[in-house]
């Protein structure tokens, strides 16, 4: 009985399901349109998400499409009626993006429900959480009230659209979960642009009311080493591994160089072999961040990574962290804070060079396009990581295509070819599992 279960919470992450899932989500978004509606929201942002998930590369390709995929968007998106792209445009620029909120809980709570983040604590039962902020829109000309404003270095201003995004990661798995996404805009009525500080003090209380009984370390860059941050990410009952770097850090390293100096016994030392590298540990336990920030204690590291045949460069970073630094931890902790590039590699760059066009600008609007667009494409590339975390038959497709794009050429190519009720059906047909049969009538005489 355990095993049925188990298997059916875990069917219930394939992408089918998922679709159907997020389809009810959106229909019970607010639409504040009168009753002469053509077209529903649901309709229109499910619309938003098959563009992505099909990986269209804009929005006229994917209206283009709509009269050969009607019974596909249909029976697989569960889309009734398929809006134009300027009706498309219209529409999803009055969603607000807080509306979203409940579709991301909903995916997390799903995960939990399908004992898929068990398969994510790596340290003490502890999940890691890679928070950083990422560009996805920028123009000379197009902008509008919610533009941050950027002077290039040929003097020319530029608008930008930033978000700063939170993905569950683990440093021996590829798949990220990218749960939670805050935008970084220049408030109405201020010149002043937001920042990435801003931004994550709005962050870490939605992400702790999205994982309110799992246990999160969280990692980033060396921005977030100041006080105030880390005041909140202890408010918020987080752990944490963050970046330093000796010019933003000056008062740590240089508290490093002075107990080297005297020859204190506060400062520890590590060397081993392992994974092929040798691995030095330079390490200290309980010291003050800054002179500034004197009651903020944290524990600081040191580590350089070298290749014994020379071949390759050594590799130096280091961290402050709230956990004990000891022998036993050390090689644990340096692989949580190099895991704060996941989000970047993994999530960001995926979504910069494997079709998911997230440079593209598929459209601004006026009030809030650019950022629904961002977060629908955000839960495209979530479905689509759940897949290849969790979906055999999704692997057997990829295994087939060999890489990612021709996967998503294969898919588009069978959707648009084949009249289907289920993406199962597109990833058997790619797999082999499902062969299809042509017959040909001459009924010229």
């Amino acid at each position: 009985m355990g095993k049925q279960k188990s298997k059916k919470r875990s069917k219930a992450l394939d992408f089918d399901p998922l679709i159907s899932s997020l389809k009810e989500n959106f229909d019970d978004f607010v639409d504040s349109r009168g009753s002469n509606k053509q077209i529903s929201l649901g309709d229109c942002l499910q619309s938003g998400l098959a563009m992505f998930s099909l990986k269209d590369a804009s929005l006229l390709s994917f209206n283009n499409s709509r009269p050969t995929r009607a019974a596909n968007l249909s029976n697989v998106y569960k889309i009734s009626k398929v809006p134009s792209d300027s009706h498309m445009r219209t529409l999803l620029d009055k969603v607000k993006p807080i509306s979203f909120s409940k579709v991301f809980t909903g995916l997390v709570c799903k995960l939990r429900l399908a004992g898929f983040w068990k398969k994510y604590i790596y340290f003490q039962g502890y999940m890691i959480c890679s928070v950083d902020g990422v560009h996805h829109f920028s123009s000379e000309k197009v902008h509008c009230k919610s533009c941050m404003k950027y002077t290039k270095s040929n003097g020319v201003l530029e608008y930008r659209h930033y978000l700063l995004s939170g993905s569950i990661v683990h440093p021996d798995k590829k798949e990220v979960m990218p749960v939670i996404h805050e935008p970084i805009l220049r408030v109405d009525g201020q010149e002043k642009n937001d920042c990435e500080r801003n931004a994550g003090k709005r962050l870490l209380p939605k992400l702790r009311k999205l994982f309110p009984k799992e246990k999160l370390i969280i990692v980033e860059d060396a921005l977030s080493s100041n006080g105030p941050h880390i005041k909140a990410l202890q408010a918020e009952n987080f752990r944490f591994v963050l970046g330093v770097k000796p010019d933003g850090n000056k008062y740590l390293f240089d508290l490093a160089k002075r107990l080297k100096a005297s020859n204190s016994k506060t400062l520890h030392y590590y060397e081993e072999e392992r994974d092929g590298f040798i691995h030095q540990y330079e390490y200290v336990n309980n010291v003050p961040l800054n002179s500034s920030n004197r009651d903020v204690k944290v524990n600081f590291l040191n580590y350089r990574q070298i290749d014994p045949t020379g071949k390759k460069k050594d590799k130096v970073f280091s961290w402050v962290t709230d956990f004990k630094l000891r022998k036993t931890n050390l090689y644990s902790i340096m692989r949580i804070g190099r895991s704060r590039w996941k989000i970047e590699n993994e999530c960001f760059n995926t979504l910069k060079n494997q079709s998911y066009n997230f440079e593209h600008n598929y459209g601004h609007g006026k009030e809030n396009l650019c950022m629904v667009l961002v977060l629908l494409m955000m839960l495209a590339f979530w479905i689509d990581q759940i897949q290849q975390a969790n979906n055999s038959l999704f692997i057997l497709a990829w295994k087939k295509g060999q890489t990612r794009i021709a996967l998503w050429e294969k898919v588009r190519s069978k959707f648009n070819e084949f009249v289907v009720q289920s993406m199962e059906i597109i990833y058997k047909l790619i797999i082999g599992i499902i062969k299809v049969k042509s017959t040909f009538y001459n009924d010229s005489g």
